[in-house]
């Protein structure tokens, strides 16, 4: 029996898919979209780069949207279904979503 396993540009662009549904769901399209200029114009940060660049995303949220970025993330984290351990919960999302990928 053969497993197949999604490739990374699959599972990138299933997570980017996920981001923008998040962020559309909790800040509506309008401030989605400026969050996605904001991304662009100030951290070099393309919509489809997000799942390349989580590390440089989670920076950038959290510098634009101060601890309401942990909405977001955790959003994000129960539409991938990651679940973990209450310690886990207090890691960021690009750490999280690490984890996950190596699992």
């Amino acid at each position: 029996m053969t497993i197949q396993v999604p490739s990374a540009s699959k599972r990138s662009e299933t997570l980017n898919k996920v981001i923008d549904k998040v962020l559309n769901q909790i800040l509506g399209q309008e401030a989605t979209q400026i969050i996605y200029d904001y991304l662009e114009n100030n951290h070099s940060i393309q919509r489809h780069e997000i799942a390349q660049k989580l590390d440089s995303f989670n920076k950038a949220l959290t510098e634009y949207l101060g601890t309401g970025a942990v909405v977001i993330e955790r959003g994000i984290l129960e539409n991938l279904e990651i679940r973990g351990p209450e310690e886990i919960k207090s890691v960021d999302l690009a750490e999280q979503l690490r984890t996950a990928k190596m699992a």
